[in-house]
């Protein structure tokens, strides 16, 4: 019997984590799967159709860019994540992609130049581009971060407004909102809980790690910026948590953080990790000697030490 289509793509999105505008622009750009239509012209995707889409989604959390990967065989593709997944348990982390693609180079320049038109349409489909063909790490690494670096830069320069930075934060909030949401983990991956301490109100760090997380197979339970360390603590406790990841913004000399840090260090068990990132760790790393606190200076470092951190379990 015919392998024939069943799958609405609401249903196909929830199966493989993948957004419907992904499906659709895989679908058409780069013939990744060809669903069968309904009378009424809907799409229809057979089960080998969820299956090779759940192995893309793979290969492109591996680093693969979609269109080197989305014509091969299912038994190759296949293949390939496995080849991939076996990799990363040897080295401890996923397969680290190029640092900055040629790809996303183009992709960033077009997202500033959509910012500095200040064209809000324009900056959503740069960035809805960006996310189609680029992995996760490839559009964090390549495109988000230099953008909202760059984007800061000429503010404090004089060359953007207020309002052209203000829409650069609105719409990177945004794609990286989806994307935390579209990449769950589910009941298998370990837990982390992703948030930033009292005083520290930026979040978009916080939000790169939590999709990085949950692209490295994590169940990530965010809770936003700004809060004590005993509610952090308090999460950890009830999702059984093996790792906290902090985002440390602005400002660097906030007086409460450093406290914070010690306090949350001695409320959480020994085998609990606290993971710090961002532009102001390592002020605050400095004042603060624990045990169990890691300071990360990117996020290839945090994909690295993720890794690490699922090792013990799968042993």
């Amino acid at each position: 019997m015919l392998d024939e289509g069943k799958h609405p793509i609401q249903v196909v999105a929830r199966r493989t984590g993948l957004s419907p505008d992904v499906i659709r622009v895989w679908e058409r750009r780069y013939g990744a799967v060809e669903p069968h239509r309904s009378m009424t012209h809907r799409r229809l995707y057979s089960d080998q159709d969820v299956v090779r889409l759940q192995l893309l989604r793979k290969a492109t959390m591996a680093g693969r860019r979609i269109g080197d990967v989305a014509r091969l065989d299912t038994p190759d593709l296949r293949e390939l994540v496995d080849t991939d997944a076996a990799a990363a348990i040897t080295v401890g982390s996923q397969p680290v992609p190029e640092p900055v693609p040629v790809a996303a180079a183009a992709h960033l320049q077009a997202c500033l130049a959509a910012v500095e038109s200040l064209d809000s349409s324009r900056l959503d489909a740069a960035l809805g581009r960006a996310r189609v063909e680029l992995s996760i790490p490839g559009l964090l690494d390549g495109v988000l971060v230099p953008l909202l670096r760059e984007v800061g830069e000429r503010w404090r320069s004089g060359s953007f407004r207020v309002y052209h930075e203000h829409l650069a934060t609105a719409m990177a909030r945004s794609v990286l909102a989806n994307l935390r949401a579209a990449n769950d983990a589910g009941e298998a991956g370990p837990e982390i809980v992703v948030t930033t301490p009292e005083g520290q109100h930026h979040e978009l760090g916080a939000l790169m790690v939590a999709v990085m997380a949950a692209a490295e197979g994590w169940n990530v339970t965010y809770l936003g910026p700004n809060l004590p360390a005993e509610e952090i603590a308090g999460a950890v406790f009830q999702r059984g948590a093996r790792a906290v990841a902090l985002s440390l913004v602005y400002p660097t000399d906030d007086p409460r953080v450093p406290e914070a840090l010690r306090n949350l260090r001695r409320l959480l068990p020994e085998n609990v990790v606290i993971l710090i990132g961002g532009r102001a760790a390592a002020a605050y790393s400095a004042a603060v000697d624990e045990p169990g606190l890691v300071t990360l200076g990117d996020l290839h470092q945090l994909r690295d030490r993720l890794g690490a951190l699922r090792i013990p379990a799968a042993e």
